[in-house]
C-alpha cells in the first residue's frame, strides 16, 4: 500500500485544493449519510477555504450530490448543529441505510452519526427475541428499528424530544414494516418514562450528557434481572482505561441508588477530545429498592 492511499480521503483533496499548510489542521473523516457528504469545521480554518474542497468532493465520490459543512458542536436538546451548504444540491433530506434498513433523516434537524452503527446491530445482536425495549433518547429511530429487525422483540417503546425525530422515526418504522410492535411518544423521556407503567426487559440510554438523570429514572422502570444500556462520557488515558472506569462509575453510582448491577460488556464509541471517551456499557440488575425514585 502507497502512503498516499494510506492518507485519508479529506486530506489529500486539501493538500491538492488548498495547499499542504490547511490540510494538517482540518478534520481528517468525511461522513457519508445517504447521498449526502459532510466535513466539520476546524476553529483555525475559514469557512471560504471549505467550499473548494466540496466541489472537489463531488468530482473524488460520485455518487456524494451534495455537501455540507458541520460549523458547530452538537447542540440544544435537539441534538442538532449548524451547517453550512458547500457545494452540488442544497438538500439535507437523504435516505440512510445500515445493516438492512433504511432510514428517512434530515441531518439539520435531527441527530445522526454513524459512527454508532456499530452500537446499533451490536445491541441488536445481545438483544433476545420477545423482550419489553424501552429506548429513552431514540431519535429518527437506528436502535430501535435494528433490534426490532433482528431479535424480534414484542414491544418497543421510543421516546424523543426532538419533534423532528419523533417525525422521520414514525416515517421510518413504516419504511422497515415494523410498526406492528414499536410505540413512537415525542416528549422528555426523563418523565414519560416513570408513567408508562411498565417494567422493561432492556433499556437503552444513548445520551451521555443526560447519564444520570436518565439512569435513575431506567432503573426503576427495569425488571430485575433487566438490561441497562447507558452511555455515558469519562475521562481516562486510554480506551482499555476508559471503558474500565465506565464500569466501576455505572457500578457505584447504581449502588448509590440502593441497587446491585453487574456489567456485562461495553465498549469506547470515539474519543470526544484528549483523555475524554464516549463509552457504553451493559449491565444486568441484579437487584434494586422497590422504588428508586
Amino acid at each position: 500500500m502507497s502512503a498516499s492511499s494510506r492518507t485519508p480521503l479529506l486530506k489529500r483533496i486539501a493538500e491538492r485544493v488548498v495547499g499542504p499548510d490547511f490540510a494538517k489542521v482540518i478534520w481528517k473523516r468525511i461522513e457519508i449519510i445517504g447521498d449526502v457528504a459532510i466535513i466539520r469545521k476546524s476553529f483555525d480554518v475559514p469557512t471560504e477555504v471549505y467550499k473548494s474542497i466540496g466541489e472537489e468532493i463531488l468530482r473524488e465520490i460520485p455518487y456524494v450530490k451534495s455537501v455540507w459543512l458541520a460549523a458547530s458542536p452538537v447542540q440544544g436538546f435537539e441534538r442538532v448543529r449548524e451547517y453550512i451548504h458547500l457545494a452540488g444540491e442544497r438538500k439535507s433530506e437523504t435516505i440512510y441505510r445500515e445493516h438492512g434498513c433504511m432510514f428517512k433523516v434530515d441531518f439539520t434537524k435531527v441527530y445522526i452519526s454513524p459512527v454508532l452503527g456499530f452500537d446499533h446491530i451490536r445491541i441488536a445482536r445481545i438483544a433476545r427475541n420477545g423482550e419489553k425495549i424501552l429506548n429513552m433518547f431514540a431519535g429518527f429511530g437506528p436502535y430501535s428499528i435494528i433490534v426490532s429487525k433482528y431479535a424480534k422483540p414484542v414491544y418497543v417503546v421510543s421516546i424523543d424530544l426532538n419533534e423532528f425525530a419523533v417525525h422521520y422515526a414514525r416515517i421510518n418504522i413504516e419504511i422497515n414494516r415494523v410498526e406492528a410492535y414499536n410505540d413512537i411518544i415525542h416528549g422528555d423521556a426523563l418523565t414519560i418514562t416513570s408513567s408508562l407503567n411498565e417494567k422493561f426487559d432492556r433499556i437503552l440510554l444513548p445520551y451521555p450528557d443526560a447519564f444520570k438523570d436518565a439512569f435513575k429514572v431506567a432503573l426503576d422502570a427495569v425488571k430485575i434481572g433487566g438490561y441497562l444500556h447507558p452511555h455515558l462520557f469519562v475521562e481516562a488515558p486510554n480506551k482499555r482505561e476508559a471503558l474500565h472506569k465506565a464500569y466501576e462509575t455505572v457500578s457505584t453510582y447504581a449502588q448509590s441508588l440502593g441497587a446491585v448491577v453487574e456489567p456485562l460488556g461495553g465498549h469506547v464509541i470515539r474519543g470526544v477530545a484528549p483523555r475524554k471517551y464516549h463509552v457504553t456499557v451493559d449491565v444486568v440488575v441484579k437487584s434494586k429498592t422497590k422504588n428508586v425514585l
